[in-house]
């Protein structure tokens, strides 16, 4: 995500918003959302919330996410790895899996910008 955004910015002057929701608040507080983030890219916005404002976005945009490996108060949690482009209105434009590099993400943002703003 992070070189997809330095390609879109350098190379077609669009700057976007990335954004990241955690689906773990019980472990990612805040403060450590926001150090974890910065490791990649101090553009991504963290997001946090109670647990029921997660199931509620992760059931809209069909995002799948479970603890699993249970030992104790650790654990580790399973989810989708999809990227979603949406609109201001927050309607999802596209939907990007793993399988898009930074080249291939950035062109595929740049695209759909294209067509939204026609």
């Amino acid at each position: 995500m992070a070189k997809a955004i330095d390609i879109l910015e350098s190379q077609h002057s669009l700057k976007i918003k990335p954004v990241y929701i955690t689906v773990d608040p019980q472990r990612d507080s805040p403060d450590q959302l926001q150090a974890y983030l910065e490791e990649y890219d101090s553009r991504i916005i963290g997001l946090w919330g109670p647990s029921a404002a997660l199931r509620q976005i992760a059931q809209e945009y069909r995002v799948f996410f479970k603890k699993v490996d249970e030992e104790g108060q650790d654990y580790l949690v399973e989810c989708s790895q999809n990227m979603y482009l949406v609109d201001p209105n927050m309607d999802a434009l596209r939907c990007f899996g793993t399988e898009y590099d930074a080249s291939q993400l950035a062109d595929g943002i740049l695209h759909e910008v294209k067509k939204a703003t026609k």
